[in-house]
């Protein structure tokens, strides 16, 4: 939506319907307003374009990101949702699961960068409905700084997780408990598409296209590919097995193992040479991006510990 949209808008509702940096948020107002329009006949109207709309837009949808998955299969999705209006547009119809400790995460990840440069940690232990539960570290409730932290992360879950209601603090020692309980979920286990946070890894220009690099994120060894003006990004292992990628020869988007001759596509991770495959054998694919002229890779949402630098 343009901003002269907005200011078309503005007008024709008499500034009863305020732009919004949600477009969401936006849309529902504007559908409120005809809704509550003196005439019935409006909002009758506006609910049948409104069906018809959805109903021509889910179904092609549907049948887009099926036949998207049938043909280059989960990872080239999972690159698609990587895009944060795409995500949007998928979530609108129901077309992506919302995992909302995700975006509980990935709000937190907001303001953990801002806090890390003043020792302050905080981990997430669990939600529940609209109650977040996490501990601080780092500060205590008798420090002049406790109430700003809280405030930060209360406005941080508040933009970012719908639904929010309440930030329960728990102490230090009672939160390590819940996290050796079953329903403590690490790390490691949230590894999705949604606003990954992206680690630099080196400069565009230092791997020419046709060729293949070998680099570690966050101690994961990660194999670059440059197809053209594509760059690729896949966990450097030939299969489930531990020997690397390094020395395989690369045609086109097949990469060619150097050690048995198995042979990859790299934008999807699926064998080539054994469309029988399990999926443990594909190559695991990983979001990748260029920004400002650097690759940067994701190979799974951060631990606080690892955090760094706020996105």
């Amino acid at each position: 939506m343009t901003s002269a949209g907005h200011a078309h808008h503005d007008d024709a509702s008499e500034g009863t319907v305020a732009a919004s940096d949600d477009l969401l948020i936006e849309a529902e107002a504007l559908i409120a307003t005809l809704n509550a329009h003196t005439d019935p006949s409006v909002g009758i109207a506006t609910s049948a374009l409104l069906e018809r709309i959805d109903t021509v837009h889910r179904t092609a949808l549907a049948h887009l990101m099926g036949a998207i998955q049938s043909m280059a299969g989960d990872a080239f999705v999972n690159r698609l949702t990587g895009d944060p209006a795409i995500r949007l547009l998928l979530m609108s119809y129901d077309l992506l699961a919302v995992d909302r400790r995700t975006l509980a995460e990935e709000a937190l990840d907001d303001v953990r960068g801002h806090l890390h440069l003043y020792g302050v940690d905080v981990e997430l232990i669990e939600v529940l409905g609209g109650v977040i539960t996490v501990p601080i570290h780092g500060v205590t409730p008798a420090d002049t700084t406790y109430a700003g932290v809280v405030r930060d992360l209360e406005e941080a879950l508040t933009a970012g997780l719908l639904g929010f209601q309440e930030l329960e603090i728990r102490d230090g020692k009672d939160a390590r408990a819940v996290a050796a309980d079953s329903t403590f979920l690490p790390a490691a286990s949230l590894k999705r598409a949604f606003r990954p946070v992206y680690r630099d890894v080196c400069r565009l220009d230092a791997l020419a296209p046709g060729t293949t690099r070998g680099v570690v994120v966050d101690d994961v060894m990660v194999l670059l590919v440059r197809v053209d003006d594509e760059v690729f990004a896949v966990r450097n292992c030939c299969g489930d097995g531990p020997l690397p990628l390094d020395y395989s020869t690369l045609e086109g988007t097949e990469l060619r193992c150097s050690w048995h001759g198995c042979r990859y596509d790299v934008r999807t991770g699926h064998r080539l040479d054994r469309p029988d495959a399990s999926r443990e054998e594909y190559l695991s694919v990983l979001p990748v991006r260029v920004s400002d002229g650097v690759i940067q890779v994701v190979v799974g949402t951060a631990s606080v510990a690892a955090a760094g630098a706020p996105r």
